[in-house]
């Protein structure tokens, strides 16, 4: 999934490398981290253990390291309607945890994608 997500956003992302991969029958965790032409990075975190527990965090921060965006599913805020989905951004320089739904690659990518292209 992660190379044709790669060869659909290509125009935007600098280089990508995969740190982890590791599949025993239906369990797989994998890590991978994406450079974009702005120099922030995506880290990917991965873990599929048998048919029913699926856990992510996609964090991404700018070049200097300051986060951006971090979508997971850590059970740890009950309150938010997507629950256990949700994603942690930055608005007037505070972090404000926000519905977000699921753990779906393509969407975070897409969203990306948005902001960078505004950006630019």
């Amino acid at each position: 999934m992660l190379v044709s997500l790669i060869e659909k956003y290509g125009d935007l992302i600098q280089s990508w490398s995969i740190s982890d991969f590791d599949q025993a029958g239906p369990n797989l965790r994998f890590r991978g981290q994406v450079t974009f032409f702005d120099h922030s990075v995506l880290f990917i975190r991965q873990v599929v253990l048998g048919e029913f527990t699926f856990k992510y965090a996609y964090h991404w921060q700018d070049g200097e390291g300051r986060l951006i965006c971090r979508w997971d599913n850590s059970p740890h805020w009950p309150e938010i309607a997507t629950y256990p989905h949700h994603k942690h951004v930055i608005v007037q320089k505070e972090i404000v945890v926000e519905e977000s739904h699921g753990g779906d690659l393509d969407e975070v990518f897409e969203e990306i994608a948005t902001i960078i292209r505004s950006q630019n």
